[in-house]
């Protein structure tokens, strides 16, 4: 995805919170100048690899960078404890496939790098009425035929909490489509909350898929940096399952079979899809 007017706006106003923290007047001045320097040269193709890009200047020369380690625990934690009661909720809807792909969804609520904060009120309230809300059937029908038909599945993930109802998915998928593989790909290393493989494992991931890191700290895929191995895999994956924003920006006009699932949380994907803020979205790569 390009990096529209709108977003160099909003990584702009994320840098200044940043650069707030370095106590020195001429040093904050210096770091946001260089920031602008990026910007200005379109050295990156999407906002998330300009975000990995500004983490790696203010770590290497400014200060530290944040660990959101005791909050992806805690989301986890939490995920774990209501995971049976939306099991529950699933089990009891017409379509429990459905049902599962909206309840995965709404878990993408639980994203510290897109929002200034997480309302746990918020959250159990779009965890209790996730089938509430619009759901594509255009888009489901394709998807369906497209597992019934396929033999390996990519599955991009994106928030810890989340990944516990991305779990319950994959669970799902594989018992309505059986000949199907599903990997699962978390981030390389730590960049805000998003899954790592040591996150993956704190749910137990790994009992049902295998489990690998895209060897980069950027919060989102950009193809071009994945590993050997992983690219292997995604290549060979007949369908793609990307969660959050951050896959969307850095895979959008990829080419590849990938199905999107997040919340809208900025003004410009709220315009984009012509919808409301914390509105669900599932949508296709390829027609």
């Amino acid at each position: 995805m390009e990096l529209e007017a709108q977003c160099v706006r909003c990584l702009e106003q994320k840098e200044q919170v940043r650069a707030a923290q370095i106590e020195d007047k001429k040093l904050q001045k210096k770091y946001l100048t260089e920031i602008k320097e990026i910007i200005d040269k379109k050295l990156y193709h999407s906002p998330p690899e300009y975000l990995d890009a500004f983490s790696q200047i203010f770590m290497e020369k400014y200060g530290e960078v944040p660990s959101y380690g005791e909050l992806k625990t805690k989301y986890n934690k939490f995920l774990l404890q209501e995971k049976e009661e939306i099991i529950r909720l699933i089990k009891e809807s017409k379509d429990t496939f459905k049902a599962a792909i909206q309840a995965a969804q709404a878990g993408n609520y639980i994203d510290f790098i897109a929002m200034n904060g997480i309302s746990e009120e918020k959250l159990k309230k779009l965890l209790l009425n996730f089938k509430d809300k619009d759901f594509d059937m255009q888009i489901y029908e394709s998807f369906k035929k497209d597992l019934n038909r396929a033999k390996n599945v990519v599955y991009f993930t994106d928030n810890c909490g989340e990944i516990v109802l991305d779990k319950i998915l994959i669970q799902i998928i594989q018992k309505k489509y059986p000949q199907i593989n599903v990997d699962v790909i978390v981030r390389g290393s730590e960049v805000g909350n998003d899954v790592t493989m040591e996150d993956a494992m704190e749910v137990r991931l790994d009992e049902v898929a295998q489990v690998i890191g895209n060897g980069t700290t950027i919060a989102g895929t950009c193809l071009h940096r994945l590993p050997k191995r992983v690219s292997q895999i995604v290549d060979n994956a007949d369908v793609i399952i990307a969660k959050g924003q951050g896959n969307y920006e850095t895979l959008n006009g990829c080419g590849k079979n990938i199905y999107y699932l997040f919340l809208c949380k900025c003004n410009y994907f709220i315009e984009k899809f012509n919808t409301e803020y914390l509105a669900p979205v599932f949508c296709k790569e390829r027609k």
